[in-house]
């Protein structure tokens, strides 16, 4: 029971991380730079993936929401200008958004929104031990995940 209990105080821990970060990352994105925070999710993994597009199955995957969503998410940054929707010429059903330049600007532009709430509601507490450690911990539990969720 005692490795069940443990479990349970890090999984709130996370969940209570989760929520003081990312309520003070949406006021903010919202205020200075006129994105949500799922906005700005897309764009900085546009900006991380290979020539700065995705497949929207794989935005789906990786923001773990339903593919209405995604789509709903991306016709917005669509029509904000700052992503582009293009289709596979081999296969239509394919889709990938591509982060614009405009899409890049927003983002450069949300850099000093999001890094001082990063460092002051998650950095600062944590020594680079402690980083190193939570992300290859919390690495695994993706890793550990990701086949159950890509197999529905």
């Amino acid at each position: 029971m005692e490795g069940r209990d443990e479990a349970m105080a890090a999984m709130q821990a996370l969940l209570d991380t989760h929520r003081v970060i990312a309520d003070a990352m949406e006021r903010q994105l919202r205020d200075q730079a006129g994105l949500s925070l799922a906005q700005w999710e897309v764009l900085y993994r546009l900006d991380q993936a290979p020539a700065g597009r995705l497949r929207m199955v794989d935005i789906t995957r990786q923001l773990c929401v339903s593919k209405s969503g995604v789509t709903q998410l991306v016709d917005r940054l669509e029509r904000a200008g700052l992503v582009a929707r293009e289709f596979s010429p081999s296969d239509r059903r394919l889709t990938y958004a591509t982060l614009t330049e405009q899409g890049t600007e927003a983002l450069r532009r949300s850099g000093p929104v999001w890094a001082p709430i990063f460092e002051r509601h998650f950095a600062r507490h944590l020594s680079a031990a402690d980083l190193r450690c939570v992300r290859e911990a919390l690495a695994k539990v993706v890793a550990g995940n990701t086949c159950q969720r890509d197999a529905g």
